[in-house]
């Protein structure tokens, strides 16, 4: 019989389903937080198997992480050669060694070759087995700042070890947002197969001012250009993500991102980006004015004061990114309202046609179950090279940038 913790993996994604990990844990005073981790890590479908140093043990009880984990923690290394079982070459070998926190102490250890804790052992073993390696260094701030421990990062990472930064605050580095950890996790072990590729993606809504305060805007959440942005980063491309004022903050997993307010602001930042930069994807998630204001009153207007706002078309940003990036791959999200999935997709043909898109992904926002909001989606995806083929989903939003992606 599985143990009761078992119950979650799998609950939040199953990203690394199949997956072995083994959590390590050093004796920073972080290490409280690192039975939250390895549930995390669960919960995307991995198995993790913890390991403590016999310091870390001291600060938190084993017993807690085979609770769980529902695995047997390792604080000492026995009978069953567990560094060479997870670490080295053989058949139950894991794909990831995550050592989360690290203090100063370890660093150096692993730097230096020696093995002499069960993590620096299995951390050893694995710089011999070429596993992944994942480390989150914790102490003071002026630890980090000791000449020896920046030359030993500096060495492991020329050993291709991967080092997540710890959050700098009341002179200590802290470990990071869980969720940080989990993703650099993810990408490390997930789909590859957009590996040194460049991905733009724009997301959320725009406004476009009337007045000195008042706008036109729309009810977008930016959540299904935030999922397309995320799923390009785990799969391994380098992502810029152009974003409006949504009222939810993009993945702070992805570190090249601009905020704008208004259709111009976002019309003149992506075409200007690529410009400056060959991108092999252009996704435009957004949901961009379609009218403006002809005049935008610099003064707030008098609500006692009757007033007419005549609104004229935006220039639409779709129609420009083939002239600028032909050998771009363009994907369109084109929403509409109350229409029949074949009148849905025929409008969405149309208009990946005009704009020599690739790709077109069209959806039904009148439904509330599926609309800017909601956490789900129902989409048709169609591709220009078969016109007659189109790819229907339903799922999360999460879901469905995987589904877009696979299809692209």
């Amino acid at each position: 019989m599985s143990h009761i913790s078992k119950n979650i993996v799998g609950t939040e994604g199953n990203e690394l389903e199949g997956k072995v990990i083994i959590h390590c844990i050093t004796s920073s005073i972080s290490c409280f937080l690192a039975p939250q981790i390895s549930r995390k890590l669960m919960r995307h479908g991995a198995r993790v198997i913890p390991v403590l140093s016999p310091e870390a043990a001291k600060f938190i009880d084993p017993l807690i992480f085979e609770w769980a984990t529902g695995e047997k923690p390792i604080t000492i290394i026995e009978g069953q050669v567990e560094h060479v079982k997870y670490a080295g070459l053989s058949e139950e070998k894991a794909d990831l060694i995550l050592i989360a926190p690290i203090t100063a102490n370890s660093i150096s250890k692993i730097a230096c070759g020696i093995m002499d804790t069960a993590v620096t052992l299995i951390a050893g073993t694995a710089l011999g087995s070429k596993i992944p390696l994942i480390m989150v260094p914790t102490m003071h701030e002026v630890m980090m700042n000791n000449p020896v421990i920046k030359e030993n990062i500096l060495k492991l990472r020329e050993m291709d070890v991967t080092f997540i930064s710890p959050r700098v605050e009341e002179e200590k580095a802290k470990i990071p947002e869980q969720e940080e950890i989990i993703e650099v996790c993810i990408r490390k072990l997930y789909n590859k197969k957009l590996q040194g590729k460049k991905v733009l993606v724009t997301a959320g809504p725009t406004r476009s001012y009337i007045d000195s305060i008042r706008f036109i805007s729309n009810p977008s959440s930016g959540k299904m250009g935030y999922s397309i942005a995320l799923e390009a980063w785990r799969r391994g491309a380098e992502v810029h993500l152009v974003y409006g004022s949504s009222l939810i903050q993009p993945p702070g997993i992805i570190n090249d991102t601009t905020k704008i307010e208004t259709a111009e602001e976002m019309y003149n930042k992506v075409t200007k980006s690529i410009q400056e930069k060959q991108f092999d994807y252009i996704i435009l998630a957004a949901a961009m004015n379609d009218f403006v204001a002809e005049e935008i009153r610099s003064e707030k207007v008098s609500s006692k004061e009757r007033w007419e706002i005549k609104l004229q078309p935006a220039e639409k940003l779709a129609d420009k990114i083939k002239q600028l990036a032909p050998n771009s791959k363009l994907v369109l999200f084109k929403a509409e309202y109350e229409k029949s999935d074949e009148e849905l997709v025929k409008i969405a043909k149309k208009r990946m046609q005009e704009t020599n898109a690739d790709f077109i992904v069209s959806n039904d926002v009148s439904e509330k179950k599926y609309g800017f909001e909601s956490d789900l989606n129902r989409v048709a995806i169609s591709s220009i090279q078969k016109l007659d083929e189109d790819k229907w989903f339903e799922g999360s939003k999460l879901e469905v940038a995987k589904t877009i992606f696979d299809s692209i």
